[in-house]
């Protein structure tokens, strides 16, 4: 080979290198920023302020109307994963260590039912306030999906919290709405 024909075939080399490590970055760059950081944000769910001077009060998230119309999105959002809800299911013979979870089972009319995944969290362990607090704000939440006026809630009942099917006009009982 000729010396010409060694140094194109070098520069093609190095620039298939750039160009491949190019693509790896931004690969890895959009995996970070369109990960699970998008829904750890409150923006995009309604969320609670406690013992305010007006009362306990549930605040709309700014942004929730870039997802309201995609269920997912919104139970994404309340579970602060995109990851499966089954995976955060603690084995029936230990006792949950982390938060409850949602997994949607389906919708029918205008009701979406949903599973809680770890509801002893949720019953014996947030207390009375939150749990509370809990099934408001998925109510809230879910209740922004266009034609759904009621959550079912499927879970064991429990000290703080009882399933069942809670529109918002329940939990304004207890709450208010930040103006």
């Amino acid at each position: 080979m000729s010396r010409n024909v060694r140094e194109i075939d070098m520069k093609k080399a190095f620039i298939y290198l750039v160009v491949s490590i190019a693509i790896v970055l931004l690969i890895i760059v959009s995996v970070k920023f369109s990960g699970e950081k998008y829904y750890e944000s409150k923006d995009y769910t309604w969320y609670a302020a406690i013992g305010t001077k007006d009362g306990d009060l549930l605040i709309r998230g700014a942004k929730i109307d870039k997802i309201k119309n995609n269920i997912h999105k919104l139970i994404h959002a309340l579970n602060k994963s995109k990851k499966d809800p089954e995976t955060f299911r603690t084995l029936k013979d230990r006792e949950p260590t982390g938060p409850p979870k949602l997994k949607l089972k389906n919708i029918k009319d205008q009701v979406v039912n949903i599973e809680v995944i770890n509801a002893e969290y949720l019953t014996q362990r947030m207390g009375s306030t939150g749990a509370e607090e809990f099934l408001a704000v998925t109510t809230f939440t879910l209740t922004e999906f266009d034609n759904i006026k009621f959550v079912n809630f499927i879970f064991e009942e429990g000290d703080h919290a009882i399933p069942g099917l809670y529109s918002r006009e329940d939990i304004l009982k207890n709450w208010k709405v930040a103006k």
